[in-house]
């Protein structure tokens, strides 16, 4: 693995830029397997030079508004699209899924989710409200395939060792539900660390708390 760097716009993150995203955010009060298994899965990590994502940072991106930063989208803005959230995710949850296994990879370690068809279908949504209160500008990567990210790299180190450590854990899946999705203002900024390198670190300010209900 190799140190991990956010993006945005295709280029490097600007250190201490915010940007406007949509996650899914597990609870690992509720979900008690799920706390079992990132729990185990952050002991594995510990020897990796890997950031982890800990209980209100753990996530699933469902997708990036990335036309502009958020310093520059007015309050009237956030509170559109919020709107539009709402209505194009009517009828459209809540889901359950199971994460795992534990995959390592170039930026550092995550759950894969399965199956993703739900949360496929749910970024279809965000994104034609995302594209109708922004215009496609606002879209600007593919997503990949639905994970929750478990830490991210801050220096360079052997994956497939790490994978090794995650793949002694068993049982090595677990259900996740989401309830809800957060539109959320996400700051990636470098920090300090002890040994002189500097890692980035994930902090955010909710936006909007956007509940998922089935259709009636």
């Amino acid at each position: 693995m190799e140190k991990f760097t956010p993006k945005f716009q295709g280029e490097s993150w600007p250190n201490a830029a915010r940007v406007l995203h949509v996650y899914a955010v597990p609870d690992l009060h509720t979900d008690r397997q799920l706390a079992r298994l990132v729990g185990e899965c952050h002991d594995a990590m510990r020897p990796f030079p890997i950031t982890p994502m800990r209980d209100g940072t753990l996530h699933c991106t469902i997708e990036m508004v990335a036309d502009t930063t958020s310093d520059k989208i007015t309050t009237e803005e956030r509170d559109d699209l919020a709107a539009a959230l709402r209505v194009h995710l009517s009828g459209t949850g809540p889901l359950e899924v199971m994460a795992g296994s534990p995959i390592a990879n170039r930026a550092g370690a995550f759950l894969d989710l399965s199956p993703d068809d739900a949360l496929v279908e749910l970024r279809e949504h965000v994104r034609d409200a995302i594209r109708e209160v922004r215009g496609p500008g606002a879209l600007l990567h593919n997503g990949g395939r639905p994970h929750i990210s478990l830490g991210y790299a801050w220096a360079e180190a052997s994956s497939d060792a790490l994978q090794t450590a995650l793949r002694r854990i068993s049982p090595s899946h677990a259900p996740v539900s989401f309830g809800a999705v957060q539109l959320l203002d996400v700051l990636f900024q470098q920090q300090p660390r002890p040994d002189g390198e500097t890692a980035w670190e994930l902090s955010w300010e909710l936006v909007a708390e956007l509940p998922l209900h089935k259709a009636v």
